[in-house]
C-alpha cells in the first residue's frame, strides 16, 4: 500500500516540538509498512534551500521518499515564502498553490502532525486522515476569551495580547477550518489525547498510545531526590510562566524551609523575562536558571528534583509530564483537558483547576512533605508502572496509526 504523509517540520532547520518528534519516529516505523511518499507541505517554504536539500536527503536515508515535484515546486521558492502578517493571510493561498504543483499517486494520505492547509487540498480526490497536536480551534468562544484574558494578557513591546488571539480564532480559524471540513471531508481526524477533540468540538479517534519517551530515561528513576522544585518547557504565557512565582510564594509560606526552583527552557520573549524576574525578585524566591541545557544534564536535574509543577493552559498531551514521570518525579498540573483525559488516575500526577493556584500550592506542599522512600512509592506504584510501559515505545504509537489508516483505508 502507497501511504502519502503530508508534513512541515521533518525539514525544519531546528527542533520544532513534540509534535514533531512524534510525527519523526511514527513515519519511520509507518515505513517498515507501507511504502512512503512524503508530500512537504507550504510551510517548509520559508526556510533556506540548502537546509531543505540537506533534510530532504536525511530523510531518504531513513526510507522515506520524498516526491519527485518537491525539487520543482522548491526552484519556484520565492511564489511561496511569506513573513509576518503575510504569512497568516496568505497561508490558505500558498498551500492550494503548492498542492496543484504535486501528482498525488497514493492509495491514501496521511498528516502526523497537523501544521497547514496543504492535507485538505492534497486529499481532493484521495482518502486522508491527520493526526491533532493541539486544537483545529476552540469551539467555545467565550469560554476561550475569559481563559486567554486570564493567563495571555496583553505584551506591551509588540502589542499583541489576548485579542489578537482570540480574533485569530474566531475570524480566521474557526470559519476556516469549518469550511475545509465540509467541503473536503477526512476519513478520519484523530487526536494524541482527547483534549484537541473536546476544545475543537469535533468527534474523532484517540491514539493509545498518542506519546512515548525514550526508554533511556528510565535507568534515571530511583537515584534519589534533592530538595528542591523543577520547571522546564517553552518560557511563555501558554505554560503558566508568569503564575509560576505566584504559586511557590503560596507554597513557601506552607514550609518551615527555604524553598528553590530549578528553571530550565529559554524565554519566548524579554516581556515575559523581565515580567517573570521582577516577581521572583519582589518574593525574595530562590531561583536557579539553568537555561537550555543538554538533554542528559535536564535529565539528570528533573530526576533528582522532589516535584515538577506545571501551570501549563495550552497541551495537547504533554510530553514535558511523560518525561518527568519516566524519571520518577512527580507532577502537579492544571486539570486541561489532555492533562486530565491522559494522566487521571495516576498518583504521580496531581490535577487541580485551572488558574487555581492555592490548591497547586497545597498539592505542591503535599508532595514536598514526603520523605524521599515515599516519593519513591509513589512512583513505583503498579499502575504507573504499566502506563510508563506502554509509553515507552514508539512502536506502540505507530501501531496505533497504523492500525488506524488500515482501518479507514479499507
Amino acid at each position: 500500500m502507497k501511504l502519502g504523509i503530508v508534513y512541515n517540520n521533518f525539514l525544519a532547520p531546528r527542533f520544532a516540538g513534540g509534535g514533531a518528534q512524534h510525527a519523526y519516529e511514527v513515519v519511520k516505523r509507518l515505513a517498515k509498512y507501507f511504502n512512503i511518499v512524503y508530500y512537504p507541505s507550504s510551510p517548509v517554504f520559508i526556510w533556506d534551500k540548502e537546509v531543505l536539500i540537506d533534510k530532504v536527503k536525511e530523510i531518504e536515508r531513513e526510507g522515506i521518499k520524498v516526491a519527485p515535484e518537491f525539487y520543482s515546486i522548491l526552484d519556484e521558492q520565492n511564489k511561496f515564502k511569506a513573513a509576518g502578517i503575510k504569512k497568516f493571510i496568505l497561508a490558505d493561498k500558498i498551500a492550494k498553490e503548492v498542492s496543484k504543483r504535486y501528482t498525488v499517486d497514493v492509495d491514501f494520505l496521511y498528516e502526523p502532525d497537523h501544521t497547514s492547509f496543504d492535507i485538505f487540498y492534497l486529499g481532493k480526490e484521495t482518502k486522508f486522515g491527520l493526526t491533532l497536536h493541539v486544537p483545529l480551534f476552540y469551539n467555545d468562544s467565550i469560554k476561550y476569551l475569559r481563559r486567554l484574558i486570564k493567563f495571555y494578557k496583553f505584551n506591551p513591546y509588540t502589542g499583541k495580547g489576548f485579542y489578537t488571539r482570540f480574533l485569530y480564532n474566531e475570524l480566521y480559524s474557526k470559519p476556516k477550518y469549518r469550511r475545509l471540513l465540509k467541503k473536503y471531508k477526512p476519513s478520519f481526524i484523530a487526536a494524541v489525547s482527547e483534549g484537541p477533540l473536546k476544545e475543537s468540538g469535533i468527534k474523532g479517534e484517540i491514539l493509545y498510545p498518542g506519546n512515548a519517551f525514550d526508554p533511556e530515561l528510565l535507568k534515571y528513576r530511583n537515584r534519589g531526590k534533592e530538595d528542591y522544585i523543577v520547571f522546564w518547557s517553552r518560557l511563555n504565557q501558554d505554560k503558566g510562566i508568569h503564575e509560576i512565582p505566584d504559586i511557590l510564594k503560596r507554597t513557601q509560606v506552607k514550609l518551615p524551609r527555604k524553598l528553590k526552583l530549578v528553571l530550565m527552557g529559554r524565554f519566548f520573549d524579554k516581556y515575559n523575562e523581565k515580567l517573570f524576574w521582577k516577581k521572583v525578585k519582589k518574593y525574595g524566591l530562590n531561583v536557579e536558571y539553568l537555561g537550555f541545557v543538554p538533554r542528559e544534564k535536564l535529565y539528570d536535574v528533573v530526576s533528582r528534583a522532589k516535584l515538577f509543577i506545571y501551570p501549563t493552559h495550552v497541551d495537547g498531551f504533554s510530553l514535558v509530564v511523560l518525561e518527568a514521570l519516566a524519571l520518577g518525579t512527580p507532577v502537579v498540573a492544571y486539570g486541561i483537558p489532555a492533562i486530565r483525559s491522559v494522566y487521571s488516575g495516576l498518583k504521580a500526577v496531581k490535577i487541580v483547576e485551572e488558574f487555581d493556584q492555592e490548591e497547586m500550592s497545597k498539592k505542591a506542599y503535599e508532595i514536598l512533605s514526603l520523605n524521599e522512600k515515599q516519593i519513591e512509592e509513589i512512583m513505583n506504584e503498579s499502575k504507573l508502572l504499566d502506563f510508563l510501559r506502554l509509553h515507552s515505545s514508539w512502536d506502540n504509537v505507530a501501531n496505533s496509526v497504523r492500525n488506524l489508516i488500515l482501518k479507514y483505508a479499507n
